[in-house]
């Protein structure tokens, strides 16, 4: 096997590797840019919704043609229910464990 047979492949590796992980970020950003505006307006529940508008305004725009683009929305949908799930817990007064600040699960009881 030559070296120019290889290249193909290696580009085809290349290419894949950079749009997953490329696509990946991109979702993570959008992700944290709709978390500190839903916190910005002090509705952290509305994270997803910020989210999904996000998601929804570029294929309206027509960019979803791309593939770097449907990856990234497939991230971002993932990270939608990600927000959505911590929204919900924000809105919930905060985390749902049965301790007090400073005390840990493990030592309830004990004093």
């Amino acid at each position: 096997m030559s070296m120019e047979a290889d290249m193909p492949m290696l580009q085809i590796l290349v290419t894949a590797v950079g749009l997953t992980l490329g696509s990946l970020l991109v979702a993570i950003s959008l992700s944290c840019l709709a978390w500190w505006l839903a916190t910005r307006v002090h509705h952290p529940r509305w994270g997803a919704a910020f989210l999904l508008m996000i998601v929804g305004g570029t294929w309206l725009a027509a960019l979803g043609q791309s593939e770097f683009v449907k990856m990234a929305t497939v991230f971002a949908l993932v990270g939608a229910g990600l927000l959505y799930l911590v929204g919900r817990e924000e809105r919930d007064g905060g985390s749902s464990r049965d301790t007090k600040p400073g005390r840990s699960a493990l030592s309830k009881g004990k004093h």
